[in-house]
């Protein structure tokens, strides 16, 4: 078993890579459960349920990754972060008349 939140995040990537969803989402929750603060745990788990189609779970997850991005050190990694996801949002808000 992973001893820490980060193995957790590179597995979750690794099955990302492979379109393994669920697999993935079940490895970023993992991370999330050693790490609330864990950014990249948090946008690997939007990424992953919006390419399944779970778009509250997405838009919660993405939502989750602004709230955080501020605790970041690296303030470029941080500002990038939370454009992206701000961009994801705005992505599934807008698919649904939302805006």
């Amino acid at each position: 078993m992973p001893e820490n939140a980060e193995t957790y995040i590179d597995l979750g990537w690794e099955f990302h890579a492979k379109k393994q969803y669920d697999q993935a989402i079940e490895q970023f929750r993992k991370a999330i459960e050693m790490d609330g603060n864990a950014v990249d745990a948090y946008y690997g788990l939007g990424l992953s349920c919006k390419a399944k189609g779970e778009k509250e779970k997405a838009i919660q997850a993405f939502e989750k990754v602004i709230e955080l991005t501020p605790l970041l050190e690296d303030r470029a990694k941080a500002q990038i972060l939370s454009r992206l996801a701000q961009a994801h949002l705005e992505a599934l808000r807008g698919s649904d008349g939302e805006a």
